[in-house]
């Protein structure tokens, strides 16, 4: 019955009735292989197209309606893909996690990390801005954010204004502070004061989206598109020699749409028409065809998603870990990445969540990650409380990899007694339900790569699944205290090994995706990190 549901799930993808085929790998890219590199690769090179012209309007597409851009609070990607090019972060991290100036520039010597505006930064509405911005925006973002409060606040002794600056005090060494600032997720988004004043604890409305980066909001129709346009007076940064998203940001497009496309053969079929100009996520039996026409430009990237499962750990029968084992040794994780992704060339296998190109990437998993043993499942089973009800798991058809692997999970525990009620949502709703315990037993995720493993979300016992253990946050504790690399590594080591005790989540793998796009778009993104500041029309 499992085998019929993947062939089933992946015939669901094969839309046009082309023959799946894969990319070209570049050198040293193993894909289902957890030694694989990290660097993306390209299915055609394009030709060279001179050089970068300023002008018209890029058309991308994100997978769903924006409820909120408040970059400094949102955490979704259809959210912050558009947020990160209105607001920028106050220190900015390369493509290897060094950190470069952001909107200010920064010193950190003997626990004191001293923060300075960038010349000529000013906001969308023409006001300059100040290091009294900067304070309030550290305020606010302290105030609202986790990872702010756990990592900063939690350790600084003082944080005020002296002269042009903004100086914060750290009693603790504080290993990740930098890092902490300069997220992607949720980092120190540099607002006007008054705005901080006016949102202390609440998301900013559209109209009041007023930030520093290479483009400014206009408008958003919801369910239609979001729409900014060039920010004139923008001064990108001397990062001169940085990469990714620490390197100087261009605006070249006069204006930028994202629309909201749930459907990816939609989104695909899109480009191809010429609708959209760039589209995320190419089915991979269309990968033949794209490839083939010589208006589109076909390459894949390294995004740094794991396709995962979260437990509700608060609640409910998932709370206990026998159950939750039993679950994992009931798991394959070729079939399940290969229903996600449709093809072995589009995935690696790999039981953490760093990238198998990162230095943190742990290959540690107690021998459970991708050691399906039914016998070994029923023992967990018998020993957990398990008493037959339905669990409920949650997802969405907007992410199709969520839908298809939560389907195969649910005939994979069959053999061994496990009822699991699939039920579907939009993206908007996943995303609610997800922080209420009471609405599901576990949920479909993305979890996404990080420069530094204290940012892995569901570290975070506040964070959708709740979970709450004394060890691991000794633990994560320890890791943001400690300032050695290989000690850190080792501390990471430990609470990857207790990930897999207690089994909080399971990851299946590393996807691989490939990008369409129209051949008069020029310089796309090549990092984790979506963005297309630097990308130009011919």
């Amino acid at each position: 019955m499992k085998k019929r549901m993947l062939a089933l799930l992946l015939a669901a993808g094969m839309t046009l009735g082309a023959t799946a085929c894969a990319p070209k790998q570049s050198a040293g890219q193993s894909s289902g292989n957890p030694n694989g590199s990290g660097s993306g690769s390209t299915q055609n090179t394009p030709a060279d197209p001179g050089e970068p012209q300023f002008g018209g309007t890029l058309r991308a597409t994100i997978n769903g309606d924006p409820t909120s851009l408040d970059y400094m609070i949102v955490n979704v990607e259809q959210e912050q893909i558009p947020a990160s090019h209105i607001f920028e972060t106050a220190i900015a991290l390369d493509a290897s996690g060094n950190p470069w100036p952001g909107v200010c520039n920064f010193t950190f010597e003997n626990n004191v990390l001293t923060l300075t505006v960038r010349e000529g930064v000013t906001f969308h509405n023409g006001d300059p801005c100040t290091i009294q911005d900067v304070e309030a925006s550290f305020k606010r973002w302290t105030e609202n954010v986790s990872a702010a409060k756990k990592q900063i606040a939690a350790h600084m002794s003082s944080a005020e204004v002296s002269g042009d600056s903004f100086v914060i005090t750290f009693s603790d060494p504080a290993p990740v502070a930098v890092n902490t600032i300069a997220a992607y997720d949720n980092g120190l988004v540099i607002l006007p004061k008054s705005l901080c004043e006016k949102y202390p604890d609440s998301k900013l409305a559209d109209a009041d989206c007023i930030g520093t980066g290479p483009y400014k909001f206009v408008e958003h129709l919801p369910d239609r598109y979001v729409k900014l346009e060039r920010y004139d007076a923008y001064v990108p940064s001397g990062n001169t020699e940085a990469t990714g998203m620490a390197a100087p940001r261009m605006a070249y497009a006069d204006e930028l749409y994202f629309y909201p496309v749930g459907d990816k053969t939609a989104r695909i079929t899109g480009v191809q028409t010429g609708e959209y100009d760039i589209g995320i996520g190419v089915p991979s039996n269309m990968m033949e065809q794209l490839s083939a026409d010589p208006n589109l430009e076909v390459v894949t990237r390294d995004l740094g998603i794991f396709a995962c499962m979260i437990f509700n750990n608060a609640q409910g029968p998932c709370t206990d870990k026998n159950l939750r084992n039993a679950i994992l040794a009931c798991l394959n994780m070729d079939d399940l990445m290969l229903a996600a992704q449709g093809s072995a060339d589009l995935y690696r296998l790999n039981p953490g969540y760093m990238m198998t190109s990162s230095r943190w990437y742990v290959e540690e998993s107690l021998g459970k990650y991708n050691n399906p043993d039914l016998d070994k499942a029923k023992e967990y089973l018998d020993a957990s409380s398990y008493n037959g009800e339905s669990l409920t798991f949650i997802t969405t058809k907007e992410y199709d990899y969520f839908y298809k692997t939560a389907l195969l999970v649910a005939e994979s525990v069959k053999p061994i007694g496990i009822k699991i009620d699939v039920q579907m949502y939009d993206n908007s709703t996943l995303k609610e339900y997800r922080d209420d315990p009471t609405k599901y037993d576990i949920f479909s995720g993305g979890l996404g790569d990080k420069a530094d493993p204290t940012q892995v979300v569901f570290l975070n016992p506040e964070w959708a699944g709740f979970w709450d253990n004394a060890e691991k946050d000794r633990l994560v504790e320890q890791l943001a205290q400690e300032t050695d690399f290989d000690a850190r590594y080792a501390i990471w080591t430990d609470i990857c090994k207790l990930i897999y005790e207690e089994v909080p989540n399971i990851t299946f793998g590393e996807r691989i995706n490939p990008i369409v796009y129209r051949s008069n778009v020029h310089n796309i993104f090549d990092t984790k990190e979506k963005y297309y500041w630097n990308t130009w029309l011919s």
